[in-house]
């Protein structure tokens, strides 16, 4: 793998950890601020009304770092966690297309299920849609968790491609111990 290829990677991997840590502070914003908060105009934040620009900036102010300590964030700290050890895989020496490098980014979207089943419903791009014409509600982060909707899809999404990439690569270019001399996936036949 190139070091450009590489690098591009571990840039994309950065961006995934942005977006997964972004929406649990979100989730974690929205749950700290009360449900009769109300912005500039008078609109509150309760169950079923939209969020403006301004109840986001309201909840922001009401967050606090701990809040992403509280146990419902455990899924979340996993997600950033394998993020973190897939760039450490990807940055680490010698070849990335190891059959257990390929395993771990093959086996997220059975650890982050939650995110295949968002982008098979194609309810990913609803929510960020909905999130950037502020049109989502408290009923949005209640409901089924924000980061099952968001992050956990771009995770898995991710490591797919990544996954796709590296199984390329070990089949144009077969190195001694690599994918291709024990088979595509490490799978004897």
């Amino acid at each position: 793998m190139s070091t450009k290829l590489r690098r591009g990677l571990i840039v994309v991997l950065w961006g995934c950890l942005a977006l997964a840590i972004l929406t649990a502070a979100l989730d974690a914003a929205v749950s700290a601020t009360p449900w009769t908060t109300r912005d500039s105009h008078g609109a509150t934040m309760e169950f079923n009304d939209r969020f403006s620009r301004e109840h986001y900036s309201l909840a922001f102010a009401n967050l606090r770092p701990w809040h992403l300590l509280h146990p419902k964030y455990i899924y979340d700290w996993v997600e950033w966690a394998m993020i973190l050890v897939g760039m450490w895989l990807l940055r680490s020496k010698g070849e990335p297309q190891s059959r257990k490098v390929l395993w771990f980014f093959l086996v997220q979207s059975g650890l982050f299920f939650p995110g295949v089943l968002s982008l098979l419903f194609l309810q990913w791009p609803e929510v960020l849609m909905h999130l950037y014409a502020c049109r989502l509600t408290r009923e949005d982060f209640v409901d089924v968790p924000f980061t099952w909707e968001v992050a956990q899809p771009a995770w898995v999404l991710t490591s797919a491609v990544i996954g796709a990439i590296l199984y390329s690569q070990s089949i144009r270019s077969p190195v001694s111990g690599g994918v291709v001399e024990s088979g595509a996936l490490g799978i004897r036949s």
